[in-house]
């Protein structure tokens, strides 16, 4: 059975009505007006401030304190006519930037809360007046979708077929009159979709729209290639390039250069510390805001210009350096420190080889067997033959550089802004052969990249990476990749958006072949939700978006062997948000899963996340809300265990667990296992549904499968070798009925 998920909008799963394209403005984004508020239709037929955005308003998110307007203020008139929600967005875009615009509006009694069904506002009318910006100066690349052509992507009878009556899961479905519920939720997915297309929307994060329930298939296509990188480092790489919707293909070597050939000389570039304050605004805020707010946008805009075969040529480049046999040229040198007047001496100790410089007054580098020290920031290319080795950085460094290291136990060592094999404009590749090695850095190290492809490989031993912030295996507008070879044990210490995190048009990715790992990022930055003694992550398989202005990429670990431990705070462990995909493959052993709100298989705010552990007897522990296999939001998570003994704990929405229009769901397929949790929407249950329910009519859909082994033990009261079906509809509150859970045990 093949399936083919059709990369444009309107495709969903069968029996659901296919979405329709959004009208497309024909006038460019320069010549259309902007305002930055966004607004949204309630039950009682008003319309109610949703979001103000930075531009005219001076928006911050929920509230625009210099003209005292907020969430959900009731809109009365725009200049002097009563619009609702999508004549008010065509009425602004069809104004030209400059116009002044008169708005009428009355406070809310509860200002930055919820969006209310009915009204709760003061009588009093406020007049705003207010001159439109342009909207090509205030917009990312959400809603800038450059179309997309269809592909098979999956080959093969699914885990999971909802239209299939043979199917465990299909037969349930039909049972229980559930298939017009399910169709219509999947409608509001692919209608999303369409909706919100972005210029870089990659189709293996948009196949969860198509279809919410491919994520056990498209866990394996992603993951599948990753057990080959043991015998092939390089080609691995390559083919984790195709997740950027990339030709995957190796390119003929093409000379080294300094500098880029991603993007066009001519054109001037974003400066690197913009991008890497871009880089540290999810730290600080969920949203974009402030006076830093068009810089911003500008390094989201020039994403759009990235020439990606250039860079791919960059790194089929820098991947030559790697294998050619540079010690085979000064086989016959004797090996001596640097003369004190040499000018390479001030950035390099230790013996040397050869010395030889480029254009740009790089060097290239060949040291000896014996300890050195490298100032990387002025090296183009060191090739070390032996001993423990440091290599630091005085400096940013711009444009491409590539490190290989035979043997030693080496540390390597960033700076505030930029840490060991990150890239920034460029390509850095760190291959190191040998040794117990620690990488450490702040800001974009081991294996991170921006504007880039960083790669960092190391073949064995038992290493450290350390980094606080886009770091192990991390990317934007790029590819950032940690394979870690060889078997031992590892450690893995992150902070915020570390290991395995993939932001807009990003690909980051950790493989470890094996040993009794530790992945650990749980602190210092506080709970987005102020939870005492909790931290916020965003790391370990995380797919990451701007919100409203750039959709996520791709992140992922596969760790391929070995007893590991998990630790992270919230967002962690298999999951996205905004437009992102985040995967948590584990092959197998003994795992521990430990983490916080929103974790171990879950998508928030239009995301889907996936963890998967393949053997073992595991453990999933998470705290708060909203994990192991859990939605919230036109999200789509899921927990798949396919062996062992199993023990999962949690709290609310969890455990199969879905809310405000979202798709979860828990596949546990061998062995005797324990379910345990407190508070609501456990275990194949469903929480309320009301951010969307007056516009789509649609409620959640969450599932709990166990397939395999008994007995099997359910907090919940849920029973072996049983199919139930959970939650209610609430005649007097819709969007607050508990529909549709659902839970299989075989």
């Amino acid at each position: 059975m093949k399936w083919i998920v059709t990369l444009a909008a309107g495709v969903t799963l069968a029996g659901a009505p296919a979405a329709q394209e959004p009208a497309i403005d024909e006038q460019p984004l320069a010549e259309q007006g902007y305002l930055g508020l966004s607004v949204r239709d309630i039950a009682s037929g008003d319309t109610v401030v949703s979001w103000v955005f930075p531009g005219p308003l001076g928006g911050q998110g929920l509230r625009a304190p210099g003209v005292d307007l907020a969430r959900p203020d009731l809109l009365v008139t725009v200049d002097g006519r009563a619009l609702n929600a999508e004549d008010f967005r065509s009425y602004v875009r069809g104004l030209a930037p400059g116009t002044k615009v008169t708005l009428e509006v009355r406070r809310s009694k509860r200002r930055g809360g919820t969006i209310p069904d009915g009204l709760d506002h003061e009588q009093e009318v406020r007049t705003l007046e207010v001159v439109l910006g342009a909207r090509e100066e205030w917009t990312g690349t959400i809603q800038r979708g450059r179309g997309h052509s269809g592909q098979v992507l999956f080959d093969g009878q699914p885990l999971l077929c909802p239209q299939d009556a043979y199917s465990d899961l299909g037969r349930a479905i039909r049972e229980h009159d559930l298939t017009e519920h399910l169709a219509t939720l999947t409608g509001v997915f692919a209608d999303y979709l369409a909706r919100n297309d972005d210029f870089h929307s990659l189709s293996r994060v948009r196949a969860p729209f198509e279809d919410p329930f491919c994520l056990p298939e498209l866990e394996g296509l992603l993951s599948e290639v990753t057990h080959r990188a043991p015998e092939d480092p390089f080609g691995v790489a390559w083919e984790l390039l195709a997740n950027l919707d990339l030709d995957p293909r190796p390119r003929a070597a093409s000379p080294w250069r300094v500098t880029t050939r991603a993007f066009d000389p001519e054109q001037p570039l974003v400066t690197a510390e913009e991008c890497l304050e871009f880089l540290r605004v999810p730290r600080r805020t969920f949203y974009l805001s402030g006076p830093e707010t068009h810089e911003h946008l500008r390094v989201i805009r020039q994403s759009m210009e990235i020439d990606w075969e250039g860079l791919l040529a960059d790194f089929a480049a820098c991947v030559a350096e790697c294998e050619a046999n540079h010690v085979a040229g000064v086989a016959d040198a004797s090996p001596a420190p640097l003369a004190a007047d040499h000018p390479l001496a001030p950035f390099v100790e230790g013996e040397v080889l050869h010395a030889s410089q480029v254009d740009d007054g790089t060097w290239r580098v060949v040291g000896g067997e014996g300890p050195n020290r490298y100032d990387v920031t002025h090296l183009l290319t060191v090739v070390d033959l032996g001993g423990d080795d440091e290599y630091t950085a005085s400096g940013l460094r711009v444009g491409n550089r590539c490190i290989v290291d035979l043997s030693g136990n080496d540390r390597y060592k960033g700076t505030a802004d930029h840490g060991p094999g990150g890239a920034i404009y460029g390509v850095s590749v760190i291959d190191d052969r040998a040794g117990n090695d620690r990488y450490e850095g702040e800001l974009l190290s081991a294996g991170s990249a921006v504007f880039g492809i960083g790669l960092l490989l190391d073949r064995g031993g038992a290493d450290v990476y350390q980094g606080s912030e886009w770091s192990l295996g991390a990317a934007c507008y790029g590819a950032g990749l940690l394979l870690d070879l060889g078997g031992e044990s590892d450690q893995y210490l992150g902070d915020f958006l570390c290991q395995g995190v993939g932001g807009p048009r990003g690909l980051g990715c950790i493989v470890d072949e094996g040993g009794r790992d530790l992945y650990r990022a749980n602190g210092p930055t506080p709970s987005a939700y102020g939870t005492a003694a909790v931290y916020q992550s965003f790391s370990q398989g995380m797919g990451f978006g701007y919100r409203q202005y750039a959709a996520g990429g791709i992140g992922m670990i596969s760790d391929l062997g070995g007893d590991d431990r998990y630790e992270a705070g919230e967002f962690a462990q298999g999951g996205a948000y905004y437009w992102g995909l985040g995967v948590l493959h584990d092959a197998a052993g003994r795992d521990l899963y430990y983490g916080n709100r929103y974790g171990q298989g879950f998508g928030v705010h239009q995301a889907a996340g996936i963890l998967v552990d393949d053997a073992g007897d595991d453990t999933y522990w998470s705290m708060t809300a909203a994990s192991q296999g859990a939605a919230w939001d036109v999200g789509v998570g899921m927990l798949l265990d396919r062996g062992g003994n199993d023990s999962y704990q949690c709290d609310g929405l969890g455990q199969g667990g879905a809310s405000m229009q979202g798709i979860a769901y828990l596949l546990d397929l061998e062995g005797s296992d324990r379910y345990v949790g407190r508070g609501g929407a456990l275990q194949g249950g469903v929480g309320g549904n009301s951010y969307h329910y007056h516009a789509t009519g649609a409620f959640s859909f969450a599932l709990l499968m166990d397939l395999g082994g008994t007995p099997d033990h359910y907090s919940a009261g849920r029973s072996d070798d049983s199919v139930s079906v959970q939650g209610a509809f609430r005649e007097e509150d819709p969007k607050g009925s508990t529909l549709h859970g659902l839970l299989i045990d075989r």
